[in-house]
């Protein structure tokens, strides 16, 4: 019987180097599992995905002085000509009667051969405008829910900054450089990203470990749902992970008009505002660009969220103003960070770095899980984006 023939030195370099590809690939999949479990939510459903808008993105965004911006007009809002129309309309209303004095009111008549004093003669005298006919006060006039109040009148005792209306844009790209810590160092990028068709909106956000070409696990959000004069408000939301080759099922939050559906069956209501865990990034710099003034050290900002395993309110404090190094420069934020929740496993907010200059867009985030576990995520370029097709281009019914 022939003994084993005994491998060669370069067969046994082959094979070790094999064995350290080996361990290499499965030390990648380790930590990338560990990263997909931390931000992993609930038990996947087999519901159908959402299917994705695109976008072409042709123009990086320029730092501006902070927007300041009014709500846009709602869908139902009469066009510009009503503006005419309200004052016909108060033209052709007749005045309202004149009250006649009251008898105690009367002067005795004076003696013919004596003519009254000049006090006497401008307190009888009745103002001559009286005989023209008086429009209607504008609060008459606003009584009317069908009719639209003048631009420049407040509608409530808290009137909005001044300034135009805020037209949503049609796409909006912000891509990081990732890296972090998880059992060892790890590397991605990053990407949020907004698109709207009429008044129906997505938000994106994606986010890779490893080279782009071939990563070795990826997370993706996705928020659909409609524009609102308040903002956005969410429909569907889901959260996808993948390892390697291995896509785990959509884990899918639904929204109707009075409660919230979870993956796992439960229907809680639904809490005013709500926002996803995705969408929540638009709203905060849409609520900021209207009322600039809430955004300031030592505020704090609620906003209720759904994640796939419950509804909570969520505070984020205002900590400090910094001005941090971006590839446009140094760009001035504002620094939030978010107070502890609800042990959940899965479900981490990040401390986030939201910049006036870019539409209050986060230009920087901070995940954490723990005091040596997190994934910091820095803007790598200039933000990109498809303004709408005029500065106050009115919203459109979906």
């Amino acid at each position: 019987m022939a003994e084993p023939v005994a491998p060669s030195p370069l067969q046994r370099r082959r094979w070790a180097l094999l064995a350290i590809i080996a361990l290499v690939v499965l030390g990648h999949a380790l930590v990338t599992a560990g990263v997909a479990w931390h931000m992993e939510g609930a038990h996947g459903t087999d519901a159908q995905n959402i299917e994705r808008m695109e976008a072409t993105f042709v123009a990086d965004m320029q730092l501006t002085t902070p927007p300041v911006m009014v709500v846009p007009p709602p869908a139902a809002a009469l066009p510009a000509t009503a503006e005419a129309d309200v004052a016909t309309q108060a033209a052709s209303k007749p005045a309202p009667p004149r009250k006649k004095p009251k008898a105690k009111d009367k002067k005795p008549a004076a003696a013919p051969s004596s003519a009254p004093a000049p006090e006497e003669q401008a307190a009888s005298a009745p103002p001559a405008e009286t005989e023209v006919a008086v429009a209607p006060q504008p609060e008459a006039i606003n009584d009317d829910p069908a009719i639209r109040r003048p631009a420049d009148e407040p509608v409530s005792e808290d009137p909005m900054p001044k300034g135009p209306a805020f037209a949503w844009p049609k796409a909006t790209r912000v891509t990081y450089k990732v890296k972090g810590y998880l059992r060892g160092e790890i590397f991605g990028s990053a990407k949020v990203e907004w698109i709207r068709q009429d008044m129906r909106y997505q938000v994106h956000v994606d986010a890779l470990v490893g080279p782009s070409f071939a990563p070795l696990g990826s997370q993706r959000w996705t928020s659909e749902g409609v524009i609102t004069a308040e903002g956005l408000s969410p429909e569907r939301f889901e959260s996808i992970n993948k390892l390697l080759i291995k896509t785990s099922p959509a884990k899918i939050v639904t929204f109707d008009d009075a409660y919230v559906s979870l993956p796992n069956g439960d229907r809680v209501p639904k809490l005013p505002g709500v926002q996803d865990p995705a969408s929540h990034y638009i709203q905060l710099a849409y609520q900021f660009i209207l009322k600039p003034d809430q955004l300031r050290v030592g505020a704090a900002i609620e906003m209720p969220m759904a994640w796939t395993k419950r509804q909570e309110m969520v505070i984020y404090d205002v900590l400090s103003e910094e001005a941090i190094d971006t590839p446009l420069g140094k760009i001035d934020t504002f620094k939030l960070k978010p107070r502890k929740m609800t042990e959940q496993k899965g479900d981490v907010l990040a401390e986030i770095w939201l910049a006036p200059g870019l539409q209050y867009l986060p230009i920087r985030m901070l995940f954490r899980q723990g005091p040596e576990t997190y994934l910091e995520m820095h803007m790598d370029k200039a933000p990109q984006q498809v303004a709408a097709d005029a500065p106050n281009e009115p919203p459109r019914q979906p």
